[in-house]
This record gives structure tokens, sequence and C-alpha cells, in this order.
């Protein structure tokens, strides 16, 4: 969000600088009655993640399944431990063609997202499975065990003031934008890398996170390769 900020205002800036280029009489008029002076100037504004140190959001599990899903769908029935857990056996037919979601990762755990912009991954878990095709990813997470934690020391959580507020104040499923089926072939490794798109998807609530808290609403990309 904060580069395509700055993308726009680049675009703005060059047409006023086009503008003074063409007509110098622009900067050095002097105000006539009734008239004002318009600057417009460049800045690289700070966003919410200049006062964060971590963002620690609770992972439950990662769900995959056949049929092509809508957000609706990833956030029924988070609860619990997935429908259908097959993984170290064969799927029956009726899974591979139903809406079953199926666990395909367990992590279970606390993950600093924060950690994880410069190019590092972290690996939630890996699998054996029969070949599949998946075409929808979901991502379960608790923001009940979830914190923002700013740069001052303070904790932001669910049920602090000021807080952080979530999409659900119990388990959601994030619907993961795909790139590509995941495709699990015989013989090979599948590789599924999930993008937390962080500076996407955490907002201020107000006009300061230490007075009004902040807002998390995941946006989530996947490649398989």
């Amino acid at each position: 969000m904060r580069h395509r900020l700055v993308s726009i205002l680049l675009a703005a800036g060059a047409v006023a600088v086009w503008g003074c280029a063409t007509d110098h009489s622009l900067t050095a008029a002097r105000m006539q009655a009734g008239q004002g002076r318009l600057a417009v100037q460049l800045v690289d504004d700070p966003t919410a993640l200049d006062s964060i140190a971590s963002v620690n959001i609770f992972v439950v599990r990662v769900d995959a399944r056949v049929r092509v899903a809508d957000s609706t769908a990833a956030d029924s029935a988070v609860d619990g431990d997935g429908d259908f857990d097959d993984r170290g056996r064969d799927f029956e037919h009726d899974h591979r063609d139903s809406t079953t979601w199926v666990t395909i990762a367990s992590p279970n755990k606390l993950i600093n997202i924060l950690e994880l912009q410069h190019g590092d991954t972290a690996l939630l878990d890996s699998t054996v499975l029969d070949s599949i095709k998946f075409r929808s990813i979901r991502i379960i997470i608790d923001p009940s065990q979830s914190n923002v934690t700013l740069k001052d020391g303070t904790v932001l959580t669910a049920t602090s003031t000021p807080g952080v507020e979530f999409f659900s104040r119990g388990r959601f499923g994030v619907l993961v934008d795909l790139d590509n089926d995941v495709d699990v072939q015989p013989g090979k490794t599948t590789t599924l890398t999930l993008d937390f798109r962080l500076g996407d998807s955490i907002t201020l609530k107000g006009h300061s996170i230490g007075h009004d808290g902040l807002v998390i609403r995941a946006i989530v990309r996947g490649h398989c390769h």
C-alpha cells in the first residue's frame, strides 16, 4: 500500500513539474488581490509498520480443497481440526470431487510475520499426499493468540485497549489468492509459498497506534512451484 501510494504521488508530481517547466511565471508570479498560492510537495509518509516491532499471528492450520472457493466458504467451519485430514494416506474419490477442506499443514504456532519481509521463509509443515490438484487454499488464524508489539514495548491484542481489531473475534479462515493450482505430482516435491501481504493487511484504526490501535485484514497470496 505504501509503495502504491508513492507511485500515485510521483505521477501527480510529474504533472506539476511539467506544468512549471512550460510556464516559468507560475512559481515567480506574485499574488494579486483575491489570489492565493498553491504549493505541491512530495513525501514518503510513515506507515503503521514504522512503529511496530513484531506482528505475531497464530496460524492454526492450512487447508486445501479441490473445488474453487470464495471468501465465505473459506471462513466456514473453521473450528476443530478441519473437515478431513488425509495426510499420509490415499484420497477417496468422493473427497477428490467434494468441497471438503483437507488439512495440509498444522503449524499451530505463533509466527512473527514482520521477520519474513526480507525474503526469509518459515516452514509451516511438510507432508506426503497422493497426486491431486488443489484449487483453493485457506489459512486458519486465531486472533485470541495473536498480538502486535510496538517498538516502545506496548503489546496490542484483540482484547487490549488500544488493541488489534481482526476480521473476527474467534478463529477465522483467510482465502489465499492463488497464482496457480497446487499440483501434487507423483515422485515430485511441490512447494506452496504463502505470502502474507503485511503492508496491505495492517492499517491504523484512527490517527495514532498508541491511542486507537490497529486493524488487521489479512491478505495472503500463494504461488506453487
